[in-house]
């Protein structure tokens, strides 16, 4: 075909058919890559963002953009996210044998999925893009970005980035793209469709859409985190790692905590110290106020929302000092008739209080069934025992003990969990995974097959218990 024929077709094609077309071709460019080459090309889209003037670039694009969160707390999401998603990725093996257990006769390949529509929040529209194209390219599969549309700047600044760092290392630009400029809510289901994975995180309208578009897919759940204060805190450090988690990037994260539960017995104190770390206690007409505004006919106010706190202080009339951080509205109970139950991207907490720690897990247990179920809890509590009941008994992926939860819940380098800004939360929220999104969920896995010693037990040793428990076994 010759380059004018091929410029032809491109516009009859449309630009969805395009992306996913080049994604394919840089796709089939990269197959021969080995383990470095790929790691490589991972390197160099991780450096395009973490980059300290690229970061800072970026983050105040995305506040000019959006107007949501601030520039500082998105220069370390930019790259503290980066850094410790680069971290998980370069550790793993995503080419060739990447399990071999002779002993089982097992050998494991690893192969991409294909070309991945990444669907991508106005809360974070360079950190969530990148770190969805770094997992994609690691699995050695092509991403194509589907942003929010007021996000869009944000997010092609980022890609374009990325891309100039692919070439410098002569890796295929086209393994990331980004869709043109005005984002449509068809042009995006066209991509979801002509994928092979999506991969969607932001609103609950755009989730639903990619498991009914007939394409695989993997979304996350409604964020809504409910963090129980126990008898036995260190209440100083549970208000600091609050204050902390709560304020980073006007809780624009899934991950920020929404409600406290203060257990009776320390209610006062805890109350104390969370406003020392920075907390305002909104008196009976402040809290009328808040609700009121922050939930005008029940729907939450998307001006407020992400806000720095003297906007909103300014907005719902609130007292105290210049250095207040956050507000706390408290509340008698949760229910699905009480905005104040559910997520409130806001520097918002709503503050319940329960007569012992039964009570609290019930309080959790029915803020999660208003919004947030299969997300995540928090505890802070010297008692391991109480966390383990919370992951015993709670409909929920993630129980964080004694940390910062907006840090600990998408990755932290004093946790297990892997890094990332998609997390799933299972059946429970309509979601395919009960994880953290990672690399795992970017390759496909061909198994050799060989044959071992027979693994046959006998009758006896699987039917013997239940013979036993009828009492005969059967001729």
């Amino acid at each position: 075909m010759t380059m004018e024929a091929e410029r032809a077709a491109a516009i009859d094609a449309g630009p969805v058919t395009v992306a996913v077309e080049r994604a394919r071709a840089a796709m089939d460019r990269f197959a021969s890559a080995d383990q470095g080459q790929v790691d490589a090309a991972v390197t160099a889209i991780a450096w395009s963002i973490y980059r300290p003037e690229n970061a800072l670039a970026l983050a105040e694009l995305a506040v000019a953009d959006t107007g949501l969160g601030n520039v500082a707390d998105k220069v370390v999401k930019n790259q503290r996210k980066t850094f410790g998603t680069l971290r998980d990725l370069l550790r793993a093996r995503t080419v060739g044998i990447i399990e071999d257990d002779p002993a089982r006769g097992m050998t494991k390949y690893a192969k991409p999925v294909g070309v991945v529509a990444a669907i991508t929040p106005s809360t974070n529209p360079a950190a969530t893009p990148i770190n969805k194209a770094m997992m994609a390219v690691k699995g050695r599969n092509a991403v194509v970005i589907a942003p929010s549309p007021s996000g869009w700047s944000t997010t092609s600044t980022a890609v374009d980035l990325a891309r100039s760092e692919l070439a410098k290392i002569g890796a295929p630009e086209d393994l990331v793209q980004v869709l043109p400029a005005p984002v449509s809510r068809e042009m995006t289901e066209e991509l979801m469709a002509a994928a092979d994975l999506i991969v969607a995180t932001g609103s609950q309208n755009n989730v639903r859409r990619a498991y009914t578009s007939g394409t695989p897919a993997i979304g996350v759940g409604a964020g809504n985190v409910p963090v129980i204060i126990d008898s036995s805190a260190d209440l100083g450090d549970a208000a600091a790692k609050i204050t902390a988690s709560k304020t980073f990037d006007n809780a624009t994260s899934c991950s920020s905590e929404n409600s406290v539960i203060i257990l009776d017995d320390v209610y006062d104190r805890a109350i104390a110290a969370l406003v020392d770390a920075g907390g305002h206690l909104a008196t009976p007409d402040e809290a009328e106020r808040v609700v009121t505004r922050l939930f005008p006919d029940g729907a939450l106010d998307r001006r407020l929302i992400a806000k720095d706190y003297r906007d909103l202080r300014a907005a719902f009339e609130l007292g105290g000092s210049d250095d207040d951080r956050f507000v706390m509205v408290e509340e008698p109970a949760p229910g699905p008739d009480r905005a104040m139950t559910g997520e409130k991207l806001s520097l918002v907490l709503t503050v319940y209080r329960a007569h012992d720690f039964a009570e609290a897990m019930e309080l959790v247990e029915r803020v999660l069934r208003v919004q947030g179920i299969g997300h995540s809890v928090g505890i802070h509590t010297a008692d391991q025992d109480r966390a383990a009941r919370l992951a015993a008994d709670l409909p929920v992926v993630r129980v964080l003990v004694n940390q910062a939860h907006t840090f600990g819940n998408g990755g932290s380098f004093d946790n297990a969990m892997p890094f990332t800004l998609t997390m799933g939360c299972g059946t429970w929220a309509g979601n395919s995974i009960s994880e953290n999104l990672n690399i795992e969920h970017f390759i496909n896995i061909t198994h050799l097959v060989r044959t071992i010693p027979p693994d046959e037990p006998g009758e006896e040793e699987l039917f013997g218990a239940h013979w036993q428990a009828v009492g005969h076994r059967p001729d």
